[in-house]
């Protein structure tokens, strides 16, 4: 019974949320559907209190551990004791809150940023590499797009801007619908697995 209930009332709730959002239902359906989401959102920010208590219970224990990045586990506990007292006790308009915003987390979001430009680059000379008909073509289409969009291209032919815009509008286009189409077979797949009670893997089970 502990497995099979979870499972039914998931099926009743996604089956319901489906009805209510394909079909005309009566107005007491679209307030209980609302309801649900407002209780949605409840659930998602205990969820959140949950990972954080989570999160302090993991670094407290390396702290009293003595792991070996025990240091980075303090920075972080401080940082986030920091930032709630900040925000809960002095308010998000204090200087203090805004100061751990514009002078700690958007600095470290530049650089995480800067990093994956790093990443971005070293994959993209990995895949750049001419072996087949398929590395070709995305060569010539990456060195286009950048002739494109980088103001030496017009100067070198003022067609480049063009081109650029072409592959973006077409190509880049066509490759994104075909990505966001296998995603959303994908996510029908799961969710009809969930609902059928076929994947219980979100309650713990194999």
């Amino acid at each position: 019974m502990r497995r099979e209930l979870p499972v039914l009332l998931t099926s009743i709730v996604g089956l319901i949320l489906i009805v209510e959002h394909f079909f005309q239902v009566p107005e007491a359906m679209r307030t209980l559907v609302g309801h649900m989401q407002n209780w949605g959102v409840i659930i998602a920010a205990f969820a959140l209190a949950l990972a954080a208590v989570n999160l302090v219970r993991i670094h407290g224990v390396r702290i009293s551990q003595g792991h070996p990045a025990w240091i980075q586990s303090v920075i972080l506990l401080i940082g986030l004791f920091g930032t709630i007292f900040f925000g809960v006790v002095l308010g998000r308009d204090s200087t203090a809150f805004k100061f751990v915003f514009q002078a700690l987390f958007s600095p470290l979001g530049a650089a995480f940023y800067a990093m994956t430009a790093f990443n971005l680059a070293s994959a993209s000379y990995r895949a750049f590499r001419a072996k087949n008909a398929q590395a070709t073509v995305v060569l010539v289409a990456g060195v286009l797009l950048m002739l494109g969009r980088a103001p030496i291209g017009e100067v070198i032919w003022s067609r480049f801007p063009a081109i650029a815009t072409w592959i973006m509008s077409v190509g880049n286009l066509a490759g994104s619908r075909g990505i966001m189409i296998s995603i959303a077979v994908g996510v029908i797949g799961v969710g009809m697995r969930v609902l059928t009670g076929i994947d219980r893997s979100h309650l713990g089970v194999e």
